[in-house]
């Protein structure tokens, strides 16, 4: 049974629902002083023995959670707080880490099978880049597998492989463990961990187990364990007993190349020696064999990294993808015109390859998507790509920089490549205008610089290579116009402001997990009208203060005082710098 309920304060944190309980801590989702939304573990100090405190005061994980410092790396969950709190005659201590939707890996396996072999290398590589970033601060993690591996959705909508549970992570163990083994899963451990040894080569074995689930939907060596009835002697003799037989890499279904063979039994060879010698060098492999060209290309940027930074050469490559679903416009509401445009003359052609060679349909290089900020440019951006069905990744252009500062063009050259490697792809660019700004200004053709020409030469024909462009912008007119052609963009759309169902169905989405009394959405809708996203969250969360500040649940009065002041930021009926000429 959970210790704290929905409403009940910790620290400056308000409980929002309970996740689960685990051996020495529940975890919660809780609200901050900012309105955001966070994961928190908190721990029963008086189920963790003394020797499991870090100098037998503070909880390993959480003191080590701090010294880790995650910003640099977002395959790991970042740390964001921690403190003490008592209830009763009861002290407990906290820690408050990011927030991320997503799936769990294995959640994502049981729902939706195996992952094809490349997807599955991409979701490995990414644990690898977190776990060389831990390994780089001499630290553990000791748990990897499925359910401590979330596909989280980041803010542009993609999903990126996150370790979202340091629960056991610890520095090198060779005798007594600092954190439970209890709830290891004997899979996914390395032989020396039953021996409670605990190094950089045991991670690489879970890693290994992880990679293997990934592709055959099971973890390696897997036999039934129900007869040891949870005894430690028996599992581990079970575990031991089931590794002398030889590893299965062959199924039905799966057909593993050879090379793919010899990495997963590296991987999870039994003796510590027999395996890579640290995640970078695990990544190095599986780049090396499935994706080959773009290995080569970052050998040749960087043929001696060990010369540039010896001590850290273990941050590995950071891969973000994901996979379309062909149902992607099922998450934007009403805009059914815009919706029709991009079905009938972009998604029609390139979905429906054998009739676009009949009709001899011309090929589609790029489409951009303009209109205000707030419009909903981005989701739309999302939608279309899940629509497609294709592989793709997005882009944020105010992240990647321009193309007139040192390694921006060497960086989209890198996308460019990848997303060739993995074709059929949609490239996304979100805020294009970011990326390729028009240097003479607003609405001026543009002397041909070198790295515009280059840029072009990157996108023009891009069809040929099959990959899809697809771009937004609040502003076509600060875009250098080399790129606005066709070849580069051959079709261009306007994404309006929310219409009314848009409108409700963003009043319903960002007031479901706040206390309500019945509302009237259709109402709100309508008195929302020419508001953009943006506006009525503005106009949400003011709701949410007032009421919160009355300790009274969000009213249809309320929300319609807020309405009845506010103004649309952008106005449909002034689109003056929105129209592309």
């Amino acid at each position: 049974m959970q210790t704290f309920k929905k409403g009940e304060k910790i620290g400056k944190y308000v409980i929002n629902s309970f996740i689960k309980k685990g051996i020495v801590a529940e975890s919660y989702t809780v609200l901050g002083p900012d309105d955001m939304m966070y994961f928190m573990k908190v721990f029963d100090l008086r189920s963790i023995p003394r020797e499991q405190l870090f100098e037998g005061k503070e909880v390993y994980e959480i003191q080590l959670c701090k010294e880790l410092n995650t910003d640099e790396n977002q395959n790991v969950i970042r740390y964001v707080d921690n403190g003490e709190v008592r209830k009763g005659n009861q002290t407990f201590h906290y820690l408050v880490t990011e927030f991320y939707r997503g799936v769990l890996l294995s959640e994502a396996v049981a729902s939706e099978g195996p992952f094809d072999l490349e997807d599955a290398v991409q979701i490995t590589l990414c644990v690898l880049s977190g776990l060389s970033f831990i390994h780089s601060r001499a630290l553990i993690h000791n748990d990897i597998r499925p359910s401590n591996i979330m596909l989280q959705e980041l803010e542009d909508g993609m999903l990126m492989p996150t370790i979202i549970d340091l629960g056991h992570i610890s520095y090198m163990v060779k005798g007594r463990p600092t954190f439970s083994v209890e709830d290891l899963k004997p899979f996914f451990r390395a032989p020396e961990t039953f021996r409670a040894v605990y190094t950089v080569k045991s991670d690489i074995f879970s890693t290994g187990a992880l990679l293997y689930f990934l592709i055959f939907g099971k973890s390696p060596w897997e036999v039934d364990l129900a007869a040891a009835n949870g005894d430690k002697k028996l599992v581990a003799d079970a575990v031991k007993k089931a590794r002398k037989r030889d590893l299965i890499l062959e199924a039905e279904e799966v057909q593993l190349p050879d090379y793919m063979k010899a990495i997963l039994l590296k991987a999870l060879a039994k003796k510590p020696d027999d395996r890579f010698a640290s995640a970078a060098d695990f990544a190095q492999a599986l780049l090396e064999q499935v994706m080959p060209e773009l290995a080569k290309k970052m050998e040749e940027e960087n043929p001696n990294p060990q010369a540039e930074t010896p001590d850290h050469d273990n941050s590995g490559p950071t891969i973000t993808f994901k996979k379309g679903s062909g149902s992607g416009f099922d998450n934007v509401t009403g805009r059914d015109e815009l919706k029709e445009q991009l079905r009938k003359e972009v998604l029609f052609a390139l979905q429906n390859p054998e009739k676009a060679k009949l009709y001899k349909l011309p090929a589609i290089n790029g489409v951009l998507l303009y209109g205000p900020p707030g419009c909903g440019k981005s989701l739309v951006l999302e939608s279309f790509a899940e629509e497609l069905g294709f592989n793709y990744s997005i882009i944020k252009g105010v992240e990647m920089g321009h193309i007139y500062q040192d390694g921006v063009l060497d960086n989209l050259q890198r996308v460019f490549d990848a997303a060739e490697i993995k074709a059929p792809f949609v490239l996304c660019f979100d805020e294009i205008e970011f990326i390729a700004p028009n240097p003479n200004g607003e609405g001026e053709d543009s002397n041909i610089t070198q790295q515009i020409s280059a840029l072009f030469g990157m996108m023009n024909n891009c069809s040929k290579k099959g990959i899809l462009v697809v771009a937004t912008t609040n502003r076509p007119d600060l875009i250098d116009q080399a790129i606005m052609r066709v070849g580069c963009f051959d079709r261009v759309f306007f994404v309006p402001q929310p219409d009314f169902e848009a409108r409700k169905d963003i009043f319903i989405d960002h007031l479901k997990e706040r206390p309500c009394e019945e509302l009237d959405f259709d109402e709100l809708a309508k008195m929302s009208d020419d508001f953009n996203a943006g506006d009525i969250t503005e106009a949400v969360n003011e709701a949410a203060m007032t009421a919160a500040y009355n300790d009274v649940p969000i009213s249809q009065k309320i929300l319609v005082d807020v309405l009845k002041y506010k103004n649309p930021t952008y106005s449909t009926k002034t689109r003056i710098g929105f129209n592309k000429n």
